[in-house]
């Protein structure tokens, strides 16, 4: 029986995702009974394009390479991996499409603190630099993607299970629940009082038990996709909502900041506007769309007016 041809690939990102796939160990070997790896940049320096069965792509779209590098996959894969939260959603990079690439740019090459650059008249890269796209952007904005993994990054387990069932044939069948079910931090519907951010935690008593939101902390838990068996409030971390919304569809599906505005809203009654703006430094946004602004209804309706 032949063998599987996968091939990966990575765009903007930070590696993370390729990583995690070293992280499921063992199964590994599993994956490598089933499957020969034809291509990864990861592992070699490849220059040629080549046909596969799957295609595992991490990161988003960021340039014009990107661009190019995606529809070269989707051409010779029979079916496309979105792995990780940037490939699936535009992850932390999309919080850039606040700013144009203008501000980017003098922010990074002219005025970030500890730039010292003696081009004075060529300040910004020029030469052998593909152009920046006008916004970031998920791998589905430029080709069909057949599979999402998201996570930042995507937990081992979930992406051993995503890769075999997709080497035996089967649909890839992920859990339709929130970050909450999973979290054993206990919950009684409590008003909060105060709405914090997590850093303020530090030298207070923390109850190491109740749920984050209840004793006022802000955590996405609610309107997170529960695929991580809720690993960070376990250890005593609120959900930054990485695995992004429970419904991934920017059209039909729910918009992970409007939810958590709603139940932020039902919690915090009797806590001052002020003090919610406050909770938030001023700029819901970088919270409430950390790991999905490219993906969510606020910033399709923005590029819509455009």
């Amino acid at each position: 029986m032949s063998k599987a041809r996968v091939a990966t690939e990575w765009l903007m990102v930070c590696s993370g995702c390729h990583i995690s796939l070293l992280d499921i160990h063992e199964a590994i070997l599993d994956v490598l009974a089933k499957a020969d790896i034809v291509r990864s940049p990861v592992l070699a320096d490849v220059k040629e394009f080549v046909p596969a069965d799957v295609g595992i792509i991490t990161g988003g779209i960021r340039n014009e390479h990107n661009i190019h590098v995606a529809k070269e996959m989707r051409k010779n894969c029979k079916i496309i991996v979105a792995l990780g939260s940037c490939a699936c959603f535009g992850g932390t990079p999309g919080l850039a499409n606040l700013y144009t690439r203008e501000d980017l740019f003098e922010k990074v090459y002219k005025n970030c603190m500890g730039v010292d650059n003696p081009l004075e008249n060529q300040r910004e890269p020029r030469d052998d630099v593909p152009p920046l796209t006008e916004k970031v952007a998920p791998l589905s904005s430029v080709i069909n993607v057949d599979v999402i993994v998201p996570g930042c990054p995507p937990v081992p387990e979930l992406i051993a299970q995503g890769v075999m069932s997709l080497l035996d044939g089967k649909p890839l069948e992920l859990p339709n629940q929130s970050v909450c079910e999973p979290c054993p931090r206990e919950k009684d519907h409590t008003k909060i009082k105060q709405l914090k951010r997590w850093y303020r935690s530090a030298g207070e008593e923390l109850d190491s038990e109740r749920c984050f939101l209840e004793q006022g902390y802000i955590c996405m838990g609610p309107v997170t996709w529960g695929l991580c068996d809720a690993r960070c409030t376990k250890v005593g971390v609120p959900c930054r909502g990485c695995h992004g919304p429970l419904n991934p569809d920017p059209v039909k599906g729910s918009d992970p900041g409007v939810d958590a505005i709603s139940f932020l809203g039902t919690l915090s009654t009797n806590v001052p506007v002020e003090e919610v703006m406050e909770a938030f430094g001023n700029d819901p946004i970088p919270i409430l769309y950390q790991h999905q602004f490219p993906y969510a209804k606020i910033n399709f309706k923005e590029r819509d007016k455009k």
